[in-house]
């Protein structure tokens, strides 16, 4: 494979052919964690049926109920629900990310002219778990600094911007201006932030690097005068595709709810996972490498040996 720095077009382009040329195995890598998803995703949509059922009824013909907490005992009565939705969620937070960092092990061995092997990804996704953890519990903490500082700002600025504008139109106006900006430059803010804690997870599976050094490297990376504003424009373009499937799919998933077709919704929920989740980690790892022979320079010789970072097959 040609290793050059690549436009925004081409960075698409590449992702795409690497990912339908490979399609079966990247499903393969997935299905481990996308069946027991879908198994439970039924379970609790099977026991929420109703419960939109009776939404949908009130809607229709509203009565006033006796209880207005009864419609909520389709949701919770059910033990089984209960631990299918805890289920959900510890394999959505835990497993789920190392089965994306096997698919970004995979397009790192395409990297170097190797298949994609399902136990090989697999077992250099899991090698590094307890920096892959850590890494999990620092993007959340990040994730939510920033989420409370959006939350704060919007809140402080609005409060100010409220109580000068009782006193000098003008001024709040302004203040009002200035807050806004400074909120949106938060919402902008996450993109490059995400690519940068996505960049980080890779250098820990691929490159190897310890925690600090991978926290270090992934900001390095998308924080530079020469990178920050691609990361942006990048960050923009994949958010964009990846709500309009989401999007696309939770229409198609609620409709098949309304007409108690849940296990035809939960089939669709799957494929949307099969989908859109593995390709974004093909886009996200092409834009990694790309980065990374932007500011490392690698020839071509010297990128097929150390880009990938993971073993030779057998």
């Amino acid at each position: 494979m040609e290793l050059r720095p690549l436009s925004f077009g081409e960075i698409f382009d590449r992702a795409v052919t690497l990912y339908v040329r490979n399609f079966v195995p990247i499903a393969a890598i997935v299905a481990v964690t996308i069946v027991p998803l879908s198994i439970l995703q039924y379970v609790v949509d099977r026991a929420e049926a109703p419960y939109f059922a009776q939404i949908i009824a009130q809607a229709e013909h509203p009565v006033p109920a006796a209880d207005p907490f009864a419609s909520l005992a389709p949701l919770f009565g059910s033990p089984l629900t209960i631990a299918a939705t805890l289920l959900l969620l510890v394999i959505g937070l835990v497993v789920w990310p190392f089965t994306l960092n096997a698919v970004a092990i995979g397009v790192a061995r395409l990297y170097r002219g190797r298949p994609i092997e399902f136990a090989n990804c697999y077992r250099a996704a899991i090698a590094p778990w307890l920096r892959v953890v850590g890494l999990i519990v620092v993007e959340f903490a990040i994730l939510c600094a920033w989420y409370f500082a959006l939350v704060f700002s919007a809140i402080i600025f609005g409060v100010v911007a409220v109580g000068l504008g009782g006193v000098a139109l003008a001024v709040g106006i302004v203040v009002g201006i200035i807050g806004g900006a400074v909120v949106l430059a938060e919402i902008v803010l996450v993109g490059p932030l995400a690519i940068a804690l996505t960049f980080a997870m890779y250098a820990i599976i691929i490159e190897r690097e310890p925690l600090g050094a991978a926290l270090q490297s992934g900001f390095t990376r998308v924080f530079s005068r020469a990178e920050f504003w691609r990361a942006v424009l990048f960050a923009l373009a994949v958010g964009a595709i990846a709500i309009a499937a989401i999007v696309v799919a939770a229409v198609v998933a609620s409709l098949m709810l309304l007409v108690h077709a849940v296990a035809l919704e939960v089939i669709v929920s799957a494929l949307v996972r099969v989908a859109i989740a593995p390709f974004s980690v093909v886009l996200l790892a092409v834009y990694y490498f790309d980065v990374r022979i932007r500011r490392e320079g690698f020839d071509l010789e010297t990128a097929l040996d150390r880009l990938a970072g993971v073993p030779a097959p057998g």
